[in-house]
């Protein structure tokens, strides 16, 4: 008798209790309680803590769960399904019924919430008919809309695109407002074909389009390089009663100028008043980026005045396009004077405008004129870009100005910017090349007083110009504080400082050298190996050469033809 009972499921033996001693009824009992009661909390965000009671939970109580509270209390039971463990998930059934209580509440964005965690938590369930059968009546109108915008927020665009289409065909059509989320996200994908068959559906199921719809497709239009279709398409809606704004004669002149058709743009821009949409500063600067890549410069100017004498106020992007205008065309002092008219206005939003003008001035070389510019305007306030001292600081160092270049850097720091690595390094680098070594050690102190690590370009400029100018012993010193940088030095390296030491008179050290970076590193270096046997054999005895060559050897070096010229040189000038 007892193994018959035992085999008996647990869910079989409870359902037999009473209904007061059933622990699943209980439970569904004590979470149904707990979410009314938290529905009349004041902290309506405030998370239903119910852990203790999660281990009663099944499929079948949380079902019951969701049909006693989500109907009365939808808002708390949806933040009580959201904080379920991993080991109990809602299912679809549940979110959709959820997503329909709280859309009828009119709690719209929380219906959103039920519907995008349905798509997360169950990206292969095929949602849509699951909603249309959540409620026992008819669902909710907007839940297909939401359901787009739900696939939407988690980037599937093919299955927001299907439900809109099956919505639509089955007679729940979206709303303008979620077909224009589609269209936009279509139009931005490229997916023009399925954009036009959305906007086909829509016109089918009789949903209204608005001002957003149009001005999406016509974007659509000039988008898809179809701007003349869009002129077309444009003119049909007006005649359909659609009055467009000026977003869309914008979106229209922007096409028309992405695709070289200036003449139609400008002629676009003079019918605008008459169809009672007046330009605004967005049409002037498209048409003014369009004739300063005509260059049409002065055109540009006239239509920069027309703006201003119509009442607009230019914004740092108008100034922009017309600064860069001038830098492009090499009229520095006309692109100067309108950027001190920019600063002047009172536009915080200068940094793009100046960083072209300093890369105007860097490219033809007018370095002194634009310092000469910098400097009163950070006495003024204003802040130059990083990408503005960079470029700066590179022309001066090509120029091989570098203490000039190290003021800017001073000049970057007071400005709150954090000059990285390779700035210090072009530095650096210029103050080597200058043969002022000292100079470019003190950039490599500050740089790590600084907190900026120099690298390895840092290490190989500086050792490279000490040995140069007959310091090779500092150089040494430079390298071992890259190794201990946790740094390993190279075949260069090692050539500046045998080719140092062999000038400096000093060849044992320089063999030293050599024999460290084969052990070391396992660096074989051909020209510090020739160097090496060269000074050899030209400043010691043919023995000595000899001797050297077989330690050479030793150390897995192999003769080339240069090694025998030198080695023939100290033979002929030992018999001689």
């Amino acid at each position: 008798m007892s193994k018959a009972v035992s085999r008996i499921p647990s869910s079989t033996l409870t359902s037999l209790l009473p209904r007061a001693l059933n622990p699943h009824v209980a439970v569904v009992d004590l979470v149904a309680t707990h979410l009314a009661a938290a529905a009349d909390d004041v902290d309506e965000a405030k998370p239903v803590d119910l852990a203790h009671l999660l281990p009663y939970l099944g499929h079948d109580e949380l079902t019951a769960v969701v049909l006693r509270a989500g109907h009365s209390h939808p808002l708390p039971t949806l933040r009580f399904l959201l904080a379920l463990p991993p080991s109990i998930q809602p299912s679809p059934q549940h979110l959709a019924f959820l997503a329909h209580s709280l859309a009828s509440c009119r709690h719209f964005s929380h219906a959103l919430d039920a519907l995008s965690h349905l798509a997360r938590l169950h990206p292969g369930h095929d949602a849509l008919p699951t909603l249309l059968l959540a409620s026992p009546t008819a669902p909710h109108p907007s839940l297909p809309g939401l359901l787009v915008k739900a696939l939407l927020r988690h980037a599937r665009l093919r299955d927001a695109f299907r439900a809109a289409l099956r919505a639509a065909a089955a007679g729940a059509p979206p709303d303008a407002a979620s077909f224009n989320a589609l269209l936009a996200a279509l139009s931005r994908a490229g997916r023009f074909d399925e954009l036009w068959a959305a906007r086909a559906a829509m016109v089918r199921a009789g949903v209204r389009p608005d001002a957003r719809t149009f001005n999406i497709l016509v974007a659509a239009l000039c988008r898809g390089e179809d701007a003349e279709r869009a002129q077309g398409f444009l003119e049909e809606l007006e005649e359909q009663g659609f009055e467009p704004d000026v977003v869309t004669y914008n979106t229209l002149l922007a096409g028309y100028c992405r695709r070289g058709r200036l003449q139609d743009a400008l002629r676009l821009f003079d019918v605008m008043p008459h169809r009672r949409v007046p330009p605004d500063l967005v049409s002037h600067t498209i048409l003014m980026d369009g004739l300063c890549k005509a260059w049409r410069l002065n055109d540009a100017r006239r239509m920069f005045d027309r703006m201003v004498q119509s009442g607009l106020c230019p914004d740092a992007v108008a100034y922009s396009v017309l600064i860069a205008g001038y830098c492009n065309e090499g009229r520095l002092r006309e692109a100067r004077s309108l950027l001190m008219e920019m600063v002047g206005s009172g536009l915080s939003a200068v940094a793009y405008a100046l960083k072209v003008v300093i890369e105007g001035h860097a490219k033809v070389g007018k370095l002194l004129t634009c310092l000469n510019m910098v400097a009163p305007l950070r006495k003024c306030g204003v802040v130059i870009p990083s990408q503005g001292y960079s470029c700066l600081i590179g022309a001066l160092c090509d120029d091989m100005r570098p203490n000039a270049a190290r003021g800017l850097l001073q000049w970057m720091v007071e400005d709150g910017h954090s000059p990285r690595v390779q700035m210090y390094n072009m530095i650096v680098d210029c103050f080597c090349r200058c043969d002022s070594p000292k100079e470019a050690l003190d950039v490599k102190a500050e740089m790590i007083s600084r907190e900026v690590k120099p690298d390895y370009d840092t290490y190989q400029a500086l050792i490279t110009c000490l040995c140069r100018l007959g310091r090779s012993l500092d150089g040494q010193s430079v390298m071992l504080e890259l190794i201990q940088s946790g740094s390993q030095p190279n075949e260069a390296i090692c050539a500046s400082l045998v080719c140092g030491f062999c000038k400096e008179g000093d060849p044992d050290r320089a063999e030293l050298i050599v024999k460290s970076f084969v052990l070391d590193f396992q660096i074989h270096c051909n020209e510090s190996y020739n160097a090496l046997m060269r000074t050899y054999c030209e400043t010691r005895s043919t023995a000595e050469s000899l001797a050297l060559q077989d330690r050479m050897l030793e150390l897995g070096f192999v003769p080339n033809s240069e090694t025998c010229r030198s080695i023939i040189y100290g033979l002929s000038k030992g018999l001689g």
